[in-house]
């Protein structure tokens, strides 16, 4: 199930579907963290990945009264990244992306700075 968070409160559609068990944060963005953490379901895990200067907003009540948690971990060895691709392989997951030719780069980083990207931004030779 993919989430517009631009279009809909990621949280409330989360807690819709019955709350998250883990929400794997990968971008950047502490804002976008703070915002999923009510998304979390009881026991949920909030698992950061994505690294950023600034911090996660969370109160103790958000946390204590659903029993959830927030944990940080470095990923990028060989051994996750090949554990990842045989994932994605043996469960059909594949990356959704925009891609431009390697000519309008700069185009192509431009969308990705505005934040008005879907997905990741890929240049094609």
């Amino acid at each position: 199930m993919y989430i517009d968070s631009k279009s809909t409160n990621a949280a409330e559609a989360l807690q819709k579907m019955g709350g998250a068990q883990v929400i794997l944060a990968t971008a950047p963005s502490s804002k976008a963290m703070s915002e999923l953490i009510d998304g979390l379901g009881p026991n949920g895990k909030l698992m950061v990945v994505g690294v950023s200067l600034d911090p996660i907003e969370v109160t103790p009540v958000q946390l204590v009264n659903r029993t959830r948690t927030i944990e940080g971990c470095a990923s990028g060895t060989p051994v996750d990244s090949e554990d990842t691709m045989r994932f994605a392989e043996l469960t059909g997951v594949r990356a959704m992306i925009e891609t431009y030719p390697l000519e309008m780069a700069g185009e192509a980083y431009a969308r990705m700075l505005s934040g008005n990207a879907q997905f990741r931004v890929v240049l094609t030779m």
